[in-house]
């Protein structure tokens, strides 16, 4: 029997693909062909749009391409699961290389058999084309319900400080407050914005009286409320960027700011402020809306940010996230964008070292 190995991947564990059908189908092509499978490479909950996230498959064409492997075949679903790059050149490299390195690619569920014919190849790419075709609608039409969403006054959003997830009816009518991280406990649910602990909401509205009435730098702002003590974003009370953060927070006036970033097909990219869907009214407002713009046109006068300012913004992120990468440094209004940072610092990587925490290849 001709050694061989299973590729398996599926984006959430609701598609109607999962790796146990794929498993399945596999076996039963390798029954026929005569393929004993030695191992399986899988990516589970992993979007198919590019290869910087699929370790299974990364692994799987390191193994393929090194000299002391022991399979020569590789048995996959169908072209879809090996990939939906928008670029469909992509997943033909990545064949290419098996096939160079003497391992041959077997589609199992496709009605052609991949034997490198003028057919064969055609109808490759087609299925190439559409299935990345498949996922550029899709991300579309992702976009546009949120979007839908988001007009009628409902959010999907993680709340700032000082405010709270609602879950509500679609009378609007109120279900409970919701825990962070928490899960709606009904599709039929949605989720609204409400005033958090009395003592988060005070703390929001002394920062905007102090920074806009007062005067107070952000850096003051900060170790006047780490001297009075009291709840903060994080453990390790506040920062300059976290008081930023508060007063860059839009809904706190209750109004609703989408797609300040663009978030398609595995990138994220910053919108500029017309293209913003902006919902007035969307939840009860604890700032007024002319403190907020005081604040907010004071912000900007002094935008420019030094080095450490740029610095606590990561370490913010950091806290937040857990990790640090280009998409996520792009997708947070509250930071410089990662080309900014590049210009800065030289690259991404660097600025992560320099808060103590070395990036891995593929994160930054």
């Amino acid at each position: 029997m001709t050694p061989a190995v299973q590729y398996v991947r599926a984006s959430t564990g609701l598609q109607s693909c999962s790796l146990e059908q794929q498993g399945l189908a596999n076996a039963a092509y390798a029954a026929v062909r005569g393929f004993q499978i030695l191992d399986t490479y899988s990516d589970d909950g992993v979007s198919g749009l590019t290869l910087r996230a699929r370790r299974g498959l990364q692994r799987l064409l390191a193994d393929a391409l090194s000299p002391a492997r022991r399979f020569e075949a590789i048995l996959v679903y169908d072209v879809s699961r090996w990939g939906r790059f928008q670029d469909i050149d992509e997943g033909a490299h990545y064949e290419f290389l098996c096939r160079q390195a003497g391992v041959a690619v077997h589609y199992c569920a496709e009605p052609f058999e991949n034997e490198g014919s003028p057919e064969a190849n055609l109808i490759k790419q087609v299925k190439r084309a559409m299935a990345a075709e498949f996922s550029r609608a899709q991300s579309e039409r992702v976009a546009l319900g949120r979007r839908y969403v988001v007009t009628k006054g409902f959010t999907d959003s993680p709340p700032p400080f000082g405010l709270r997830r609602l879950a509500v009816d679609r009378e609007r009518r109120p279900v409970g407050l919701m825990h962070r991280g928490e899960a709606k406990a009904s599709s039929a649910h949605r989720t609204v914005f409400a005033p958090g602990p009395p003592g988060e909401v005070a703390i929001v509205q002394a920062i905007f009286r102090l920074y806009a009435v007062t005067g107070l730098s952000v850096r003051a702002i900060a170790g006047e409320l780490n001297r009075k003590g009291g709840p903060s974003p994080c453990a390790t009370g506040w920062t300059t960027a976290q008081v930023k953060a508060v007063l860059r927070q839009e809904a706190y006036t209750g109004t609703y700011v989408y797609g300040r970033t663009r978030c398609r097909l595995g990138e994220a990219l910053r919108t500029p402020p017309r293209q913003w869907l902006r919902v007035e009214g969307a939840s009860p407002a604890i700032v007024g809306r002319a403190l907020f713009d005081r604040a907010k046109a004071l912000l900007d006068a002094r935008r420019w940010r030094t080095d450490e300012e740029l610095l606590a913004d990561l370490r913010a992120l950091l806290h937040r996230e857990g990790r640090i990468t280009c998409a996520l440094v792009d997708g947070w209004p509250y930071a410089a964008c990662s080309w900014t940072y590049r210009r800065r610092f030289g690259s991404l990587g660097q600025a992560c070292r320099l808060i103590g925490h070395p990036s891995r290849r593929g994160q930054s």
